[in-house]
């Protein structure tokens, strides 16, 4: 009898532990706040995207605490709450000498090479009257730098503005970008150094389209996109495709009127034990100027057709390690 006095309450505890163990998995995700790091200052990584390293993500953005001529900010994080800033990998002044004086950067997006084993930067490289229309390129040995000039000016000689990188599954990258004074898309396939443009091909021709952002998902390409108003935002506009370079379908609307205040800045995977979660990651510009703009990360749905949903969620949470999420459960009055 007292052996089973025992059994229960042990149970109960273990029970217990588990549904907390549960719990503390899950990260809440709060959308409309401005972050901040460790040092409890703003984080500032605006127009940016992640890149994983081992239990790391590392988030690159526009440093725009003085609003014009950003440095590059990185941060670290493993739960999406705690921010490390890690350094100021692309900097006015030091890692190019016309960079804050005769030219600025826009967009700046990482990603890893694993031929070569560097990081490298592609972005918007621009004048202060957008007259330059270029890109630029840096690179490094470790993600934090010190990061290097390759090369700047315009991908096979196409004006190019507003952009964003797309890494497929087989290593193979691109930078994707307004071109023709705001009027194109221009698909460049990079060499495998991810140093140059080796091919373009055109999309959305005379849309005029800009921030785009692509996912390969299961085979089919899925790119969003927003129309180009400035600061304003609009109503986005998702396409898919099985091939990137032909067959895209015709842009439908996804999201609200203003897709929620924000502009696409790059979608993100999380590949977790159990199941995969694509995240939509935007910036909320001048919200209420252009040092508080704040990042939005709302989780991609899927309808029973397969075509991409994307709705408004103040707060939800994520499972990391096990790539799955939930809406948060409201508590009774």
């Amino acid at each position: 009898m007292k052996k089973n006095r025992l059994i229960l309450p042990t149970l109960i505890l273990a029970l217990a532990a588990s549904i907390g163990a549960h719990a503390q998995r899950f990260t809440t995700i709060r959308n409309g706040l401005q972050w901040t790091d460790t040092r409890g200052e703003m984080v500032q990584a605006h127009g940016g995207n992640f890149l994983q390293v081992g239990k790391k993500w590392y988030l690159i953005g526009e440093d725009r605490s003085r609003s014009w001529n950003p440095d590059v900010n990185l941060y670290s994080t493993t739960d999406f709450q705690t921010w490390t800033f890690e350094a100021k990998i692309i900097e006015n002044g030091v890692t190019h000498p016309e960079l804050g004086r005769s030219r600025m950067i826009e967009r700046p997006k990482l990603m890893y090479n694993a031929q070569t084993g560097k990081y490298v930067v592609w972005c918007h490289w621009e004048a202060r009257n957008y007259g330059a229309s270029e890109a630029g390129v840096f690179e490094a040995d470790s993600i934090t730098g010190p990061y290097r000039t390759v090369w700047t000016g315009r991908p096979i000689d196409t004006k190019s503005r507003d952009c964003n990188i797309f890494v497929d599954h087989d290593g193979t990258a691109y930078f994707i970008s307004t071109t023709d004074e705001n009027t194109n898309l221009g698909l460049f396939t990079l060499s495998s150094d991810y140093h140059s443009a080796t091919a373009k091909t055109v999309l959305c021709e005379g849309m005029r389209r800009e921030a785009p952002a692509i996912v390969n998902i299961h085979g089919t390409y899925h790119m969003i996109s927003s129309a180009c108003t400035g600061w304003d935002p609009n109503q986005a506009l998702i396409t898919t495709s099985r091939n990137l370079h032909e067959g895209w379908s015709t842009p439908r609307r996804i999201g609200d009127r203003i897709t929620y205040d924000t502009q696409a800045s790059s979608i993100l995977t999380i590949a977790g034990t159990k199941d995969t979660t694509y995240i939509y990651v935007g910036d909320r510009w001048m919200d209420p100027d252009l040092p508080h703009s704040k990042i939005i990360m709302l989780p991609i749905e899927f309808d029973k057709d397969g075509n991409m949903q994307l709705n408004w969620r103040e707060e939800w949470q994520i499972d990391l390690k096990r790539g799955t999420w939930r809406d948060v459960k409201k508590k009774k009055k």
